[in-house]
């Protein structure tokens, strides 16, 4: 088995995770990164040896501000570097790079993503998490689907495009205004890049009609299911309408998500616990679409989904899907395998690739809006 300097296992604190080299990026620097279905993944390759090709060092790593920890899969390490590291050690990267920065101190805890991956329909190699980018400035623009990193401080808070971003922990936080229901606090998550607003207790706010469920988010070691409505008034954030706002359960902590994300570029200054945010068309009203799913609770398991409910007057309902159903492939590609392209609209159909009993079955889901 080779042996890989670079790569050291260590049980270490969590610190400081990537350091770009101050030198290197007093002009803005564009990230090699890659956006699929409105996530930002980045390359960090490392040091390539003689004989080697870059794309055989590289991991992919999602970057996620709603994530305290960064984690690598086992697969991920020994495809790399020929070392295979039980789950649970962290791997301490040493010096690796992504695009023209040298990175510094990179570590990651080992731990099997292969549910993600399933679930997003790409490959990961691991997710990076929010203070990755701690010393310098870091944009997320979603108009152009870029991160950008550059030396620097955003200046103090005005309520109007700066805002204190602290919270209960290290990630980015931001006030979010409710009437009715006063001012919460929302993680800034660019990991829940499908979801809207995820507050806890949706029953007690002015809705149009009553919350009704509408199907699950994957987390590490469990699915937490979710019920769904449109706020009957606005949200704000400091001057910013967001009209009507889809909204959607959470018995923990409350996010804003992707589809609120995405109408803005987002430049975090770690150090000082700010962050500036740009609306990227300041003339289209920031809205949010009907919520158009197929209607299934779905694990992780294998290199598919196995159906854990069918959700009341819903397409995959309606359609005849049922629990302990096992789907290998939506609108014929494998699960592992979807394209990170979005469509320019709601989608129509689903077409769903099942066993059922030791039998494959094809089934095609007639989409419509659980939520208006």
């Amino acid at each position: 088995m080779k042996q890989v300097a670079i790569l050291i296992v260590a049980l270490l604190a969590a610190g400081k995770m990537l350091a770009p080299a101050a030198a290197q990026i007093d002009a803005p620097v564009v990230l090699p990164a890659e956006v699929c279905r409105g996530y930002f993944f980045v390359p960090v390759t490392l040091e390539v040896r003689d004989g080697e090709m870059e794309s055989d060092r590289t991991l992919w790593f999602l970057y996620d501000t709603g994530a305290a920890s960064s984690y690598v899969d086992p697969d991920s390490i020994e495809r790399v570097s020929g070392r295979r590291l039980d789950s649970g050690v962290r791997a301490n990267f040493g010096t690796t790079t992504t695009g023209p920065l040298r990175l510094t101190g990179l570590r990651a805890r080992v731990r099997d993503l292969d549910h993600l991956s399933i679930a997003l329909g790409r490959e990961i190699d691991g997710i990076l998490e929010f203070d990755a980018f701690e010393d310098v400035l870091l944009t997320l623009d979603y108009a152009a689907g870029e991160m950008r990193v550059v030396n620097g401080e955003l200046p103090s808070p005005n309520g109007e495009t700066v805002f204190r971003a602290n919270g209960p922990d290290i990630r980015p936080w931001i006030q979010v205004r409710f009437p009715g229901r006063g001012t919460r606090r929302l993680l800034i998550d660019s990991g829940a890049a499908l979801s809207p607003i995820i507050l806890r207790d949706i029953e007690r706010y002015d809705t149009v009609v009553p919350p009704r469920a509408t199907g699950a988010a994957v987390r590490f070691s469990e699915i937490e299911r979710r019920s769904s409505a449109r706020l009957n008034t606005n949200a704000m954030i400091g001057p910013n309408v967001l009209v009507q706002p889809v909204i959607q359960s959470t018995p923990g902590t409350e996010i804003l998500g992707g589809q609120a994300l995405r109408h803005f570029n987002w430049t975090f200054d770690q150090r000082n616990e700010r962050v500036l945010i740009e609306r990227n068309a300041p003339e289209v009203p920031i809205t949010f679409e009907p919520l158009v799913t197929h209607g299934l609770v779905l694990v992780p398991e294998n290199d598919g989904m196995r159906v854990a409910a069918v959700i009341a007057n819903s397409p995959a309902f309606d359609a005849g899907v049922e629990i302990g159903d096992f789907i290998t492939h939506f609108n014929g590609a494998e699960m592992r395998e979807r394209s990170c392209d979005l469509d320019t609209g709601p989608p129509e159909t689903l077409d769903l690739d099942l066993i059922r009993d030791g039998e494959a079955l094809a089934l095609t889901l007639n989409l419509y809006p659980l939520v208006d």
